[in-house]
């Protein structure tokens, strides 16, 4: 949850440094079914109550499986390959920990988490955790508003949204800014 809110807030800021939002709409996006099949079973496997582990470790692997044939489809578009270094390093620590990401006892803690059950969760402390600095070990601490866990993965995946927003609208500025003007009596150039 907390990388959507991140990622819009990064796309928000298009419009502040004086750029158009618009060419994003008119993004020629490959494969997008992949990202809402992956959207649609991370929110089954997170929203059901005591979803069984042995499933939703699978399932939340394929999650990442889906997104990252749609993110080699869409690797020619400025951003994808930050936001897939982001998705590597997650995947990384949820395959290297069974399908569940390690969090930080502290990081729980300090996002106000209740003790983890023993039902699927995405992000959960791990007892022993592999690759433990790849997880979630940041907070947004539970007194503040979207109390979360995140990792170093989540903040590259925001850089690379805001970077991939930020050259779209910048093209379109730059492609407007270029083009002959009609009313100055320019001819387009052939």
């Amino acid at each position: 949850m907390i990388i959507v809110v991140a990622s819009i807030i990064a796309v928000a800021t298009v419009p502040l440094c004086g750029r158009s939002l618009a060419p994003l709409a008119s993004l020629a996006l490959r494969r997008v079914w992949l990202v809402w099949l992956s959207i649609s079973l991370q929110l089954v496997i997170t929203l059901v109550p005591s979803f069984p582990a042995a499933l939703g470790e699978p399932v939340h692997l394929f999650t990442f499986a889906a997104s990252a044939a749609f993110l080699w489809s869409n690797r020619h578009i400025a951003g994808v390959v930050a936001i897939s270094v982001g998705a590597a390093l997650n995947l990384s620590a949820i395959a290297a920990n069974g399908g569940t990401m390690p969090a930080s006892a502290w990081a729980w803690r300090t996002a106000g988490f209740p003790t983890p059950s023993d039902g699927f969760e995405n992000s959960s402390i791990v007892h022993s955790a592999r690759l433990p600095w790849l997880g979630d070990i940041f907070a947004i601490p539970h007194e503040w508003p979207l109390a979360n866990v995140f990792s170093i993965g989540d903040l590259v995946i925001v850089v690379g949204v805001g970077y991939l927003a930020h050259r779209a609208g910048r093209a379109m500025i730059v492609a407007e800014h270029d083009a002959p003007s009609a009313s100055a009596g320019l001819a387009p150039s052939r």
